[in-house]
């Protein structure tokens, strides 16, 4: 199986039906968890687990060899969900020189999950619930405070019409909050901006010399999409993400994703890196390997 292109598939199906993936609001839950640990799943894990199971894509996981050593059962006709992974393959490798080193190499791999719900015989052991935040825009506030406070990029908020980051300036420019119809649509602009900036050479050094509309710019795009979403959902702030021309932006995206199989894995890796990164590790799972990059398709 070309993990990649089913991946990408699914991602498309979505977006046949109007739906845009990487803007679900992630609110109103802690997400899907692992029954055997309890932690949440990594992002792109998210995305494939919310992807046709709308009652159960904040629930709780399980594979089919727990349910079994819990002396419980898969109940008949239910299907399992993928849910990819990393795995790493130690490999030797000859220089033209001749000499050899060992370098480590990630592939992609996948297996099945199921809801608690779909088995019998086992118990849940998380409570799925409401996040309750109090001031979600005051934690935006604190986010965007303590991440410019930390570094070296600059935020100017003035009476414009453009939001943007300036990487030769490592400066983010954003519309004064009055301008927005809604200020947790502020939030969302300016958490966008926030993830381009962490691709800075002194940083995360992922940003490259791109043109508009290449394969590289729609990957930063994407992860700035995503990243922004990951911040709006740590922070509680819920988003409508009106689209001025809806239907332009999917097939936009839709054509993206199809030239490049590898695009939304590698984007929503790198979003939540981009996201770990702005929040210093709190509320991000950190236990996968899916801040990978993802390695070279060919």
């Amino acid at each position: 199986m070309d993990l990649y292109e089913e991946i990408t598939k699914k991602i498309l199906s979505e977006m046949e039906k109007g739906i845009i993936p990487w803007h679900k609001p992630w609110t109103c839950s802690n997400g899907a968890v692992s029954h055997q640990t309890g932690r949440p799943y990594s992002v792109l894990n998210q995305y494939l687990l919310a992807i046709g199971n709308e009652c159960i894509e904040n629930g709780e996981y399980v594979t089919f060899n727990q349910v079994k050593s819990e002396g419980g059962n898969v109940k008949k006709g239910e299907k399992g969900n993928m849910v990819v992974f990393w795995k790493i393959l130690h490999k030797k490798i000859v220089n033209e020189d001749g000499t050899e080193e060992e370098k480590d190499i990630p592939y992609l791999r996948y297996y099945h999950v199921w809801e608690v719900s779909q088995c019998e015989g086992i118990k849940r052991k998380y409570e799925a619930g409401k996040r309750v935040i109090p001031n979600p825009l005051e934690e935006g506030e604190k986010i965007v405070n303590d991440y410019f406070d930390r570094e070296s990029c600059r935020l100017k908020v003035s009476e414009t019409d453009k939001a943007c980051y300036i990487p030769s300036r490592d400066k983010v420019c954003v519309p004064r909050i009055q301008q927005y119809d809604c200020a947790n649509e502020y939030y969302s602009t300016l958490f966008h901006e926030m993830i381009h900036s962490t691709g800075h050479e002194s940083r995360l050094n992922r940003l490259t010399q791109t043109s508009f509309g290449s394969s590289e710019y729609s990957k930063e795009e994407l992860v700035a999409e995503i990243g922004s979403t990951f911040l709006c959902g740590t922070a509680g702030i819920e988003t409508n993400h009106t689209l001025r021309n809806s239907v332009a932006y999917l097939q936009s995206w839709m054509r993206a994703l199809k030239n490049d199989k590898s695009l939304f894995v590698s984007a929503a890796g790198n979003a939540e890196k981009a996201a770990n990164y702005v929040l210093q590790g709190k509320c991000i799972n950190a236990c996968s390997l899916a801040f990978l990059d993802v390695p070279q398709v060919v």
